[in-house]
């Protein structure tokens, strides 16, 4: 009986040691939620669809929504990301009940379709005065919701990963990462992923990388305030130059170079300000296939740097804050399981799914993209007058 019980013992201990050394890489290949995994189709194919800064109340504007179902109809995506500023920060009288009611204004339209969703946060969401705590348990309560908030285990609220499963369902051919860039830094300045996160993301694509074999799993990364590197993908150029946006007293134009595909540069980057490695950390790790983001509702550029980390913004889907006219759009990924790491990516924009045309509209105008077309004529004139005067000088 004793040498029975000391079996049993030992058995228990081997099994716990072995489920110690194996959790990192089952936390970070699978889900605990019951719900059915995400995979790649029977024709080795998964479709994302980004969603940024909606941006609203719980009176959501209508052409916003028409936007969010047009796509889907027209997509029909294995999974939705919505990328941050889910709610609007100009929220008067917001309080649990009304942010939860907007929530679902933007969520019926997947409720509806069945289609799996993740969220992460921005600069906004909590400035309505509930928690994003609260907001992703909102979230969370609908079961097409893939979020994986896990409290302390993981630093920030919308920090997770989603592993995507071949289409036979016997290991992770994709991943992807939702990363919380919080809301001010201790300077007032848009803040950005911790150094916690950072270490989490490294840890997790370890995890991935041993359960495959020891080659890195790839990976999209979508979170809301761009990283300071997103300055790469752009060029300086001379002080009012036709198209050209300004940052403080440097102006920029993208580079043609290193961008492809037919997004714009409207307005100056807003990048976190301080610098913690994320960047440098997706070089290092070798994962990271692209990193997407929101924040700027006029940027709809992407790249791939000196680096090789191909980065870029999906244009605001909001109607309710400022935004590029009929350009309001989705970021589609078509991801093929023979080779994800060449994704095909493209915008659907409100002009392309309504055929309706308008190049601005009104809460269009608190953009600061016009303070730069108003400099931009400025610099135009003093030349005109420059050039006159030149001339005046001469035949004087």
């Amino acid at each position: 009986m004793k040498i029975r019980l000391k079996k049993v013992i030992s058995m228990l201990l081997v099994l716990s040691l072995i489920s110690a050394f194996l959790l990192p890489a089952s936390a970070a290949l699978g889900n605990s939620s019951g719900k059915a995994p995400l995979q790649f189709n029977s024709g080795g194919k998964f479709k994302i669809m980004m969603i940024n800064d909606t941006q609203d109340t719980d009176f959501t504007n209508p052409n916003l929504l028409i936007l969010i179902n047009k796509a889907l109809d027209k997509e029909n995506p294995d999974l939705v990301v919505f990328d941050g500023d889910n709610v609007a920060d100009l929220f008067i009288g917001a309080n649990e009940k009304r942010v939860a009611k907007a929530i679902d204004n933007i969520i019926q339209p997947l409720v509806k379709r069945n289609i799996p969703f993740a969220v992460t946060f921005g600069n906004h969401d909590a400035e309505t005065g509930v928690s994003n705590e609260k907001q992703m348990a909102d979230f969370m309560s609908y079961s097409n919701c893939y979020a994986n908030y896990t409290g302390a285990a993981t630093p920030g609220v919308g920090t997770y990963n989603l592993p995507i499963l071949s289409s036979d369902g016997k290991r992770t051919a994709f991943n992807v990462y939702m990363m919380d860039t919080h809301d001010k830094d201790a300077n007032g300045g848009f803040d950005g992923v911790h150094t916690d996160q950072i270490a989490w993301y490294e840890q997790t694509s370890n995890a991935l990388k041993s359960a495959n074999g020891g080659e890195v799993v790839p990976s999209l990364l979508f979170q809301h305030i761009p990283v300071s590197e997103i300055y790469k993908l752009l060029k300086e150029v001379p002080p009012g130059t036709d198209g050209a946006i300004r940052n403080g007293t440097t102006w920029y134009k993208l580079n043609e170079n290193l961008c492809t595909g037919t997004g714009v540069l409207l307005e100056a980057p807003c990048p976190n300000i301080e610098n913690k490695g994320q960047y440098a950390s997706w070089i290092k790790q070798g994962d990271i296939v692209g990193a997407f983001f929101g924040h700027d509702h006029v940027n709809s550029f992407m790249g791939t740097t000196e680096d090789g980390i191909t980065m870029g913004y999906n244009g605001g889907s909001t109607f309710r804050a400022y935004g590029n006219g009929d350009q309001r759009s989705v970021r589609i990924f078509n991801i093929s399981e023979n080779d994800p790491a060449k994704y095909e990516t493209h915008l659907d924009t409100y002009a392309d799914l309504t055929n309706e045309h308008f190049s601005f509209y009104i809460t269009d105008i608190t953009s600061i993209r016009w303070l730069d077309i108003i400099l931009t004529e400025l610099y135009d004139v003093f030349k005109v007058l420059q050039t006159h005067n030149s001339k005046s000088v001469q035949s004087g």
